[in-house]
C-alpha cells in the first residue's frame, strides 16, 4: 500500500476513534453512569475496529519508515504516548477511576497533536 494513502488512513482511524473515545470519557468522567454503560455498549464494536485500525496502520507505518531508513526520533513520544494510553484506559474503565481515564485521554491528544505537528 502506499505510504501517504496509509497515513491518511492512520489519521482517519484515530480523529475517529478519538471522537468516540472523549464522548465515552467525558460521560464517565461526568458520573452520568447510564449514559456512559449506554454509549459504551452501542460503540464497543466501532470503537474496538477504529482502535485497531489506527494500531495496524501505525505498525505498518513504523514498519516501512524503518524498511525504508525514513524513521523520525520525533515519533518515540508520540508512540509511547499512545501506547501508554491504551492500558491506562483500560484499567482507569475497569477500576472506575477518573484519573487514569483522564491521564488516557490527555495521551492520547497528545499524541494527536504531536503527529499533526509533522503531519505531510
Amino acid at each position: 500500500m502506499d505510504y501517504p494513502i496509509l497515513l491518511h488512513l492512520h489519521l482517519g482511524f484515530a480523529v475517529a476513534f478519538l471522537i468516540s473515545y472523549t464522548i465515552k470519557s467525558v460521560l464517565f468522567l461526568s458520573g452520568k453512569q447510564d449514559a456512559f454503560l449506554n454509549y459504551k455498549k452501542k460503540t464497543l464494536i466501532v470503537e474496538t475496529l477504529l482502535s485497531v485500525g489506527f494500531l495496524v496502520c501505525g505498525f505498518i507505518l513504523i514498519y516501512m519508515l524503518i524498511g525504508f531508513g525514513g524513521y523520525q526520533h520525533w515519533l518515540d513520544p508520540k508512540i509511547t504516548l499512545a501506547l501508554l494510553a491504551i492500558p491506562l484506559g483500560i484499567v482507569g474503565f475497569k477500576k472506575s477511576n477518573k484519573i487514569l481515564v483522564a491521564l488516557s485521554l490527555l495521551f492520547f491528544y497528545i499524541s494527536l497533536v504531536i503527529g499533526l505537528m509533522h503531519y505531510h
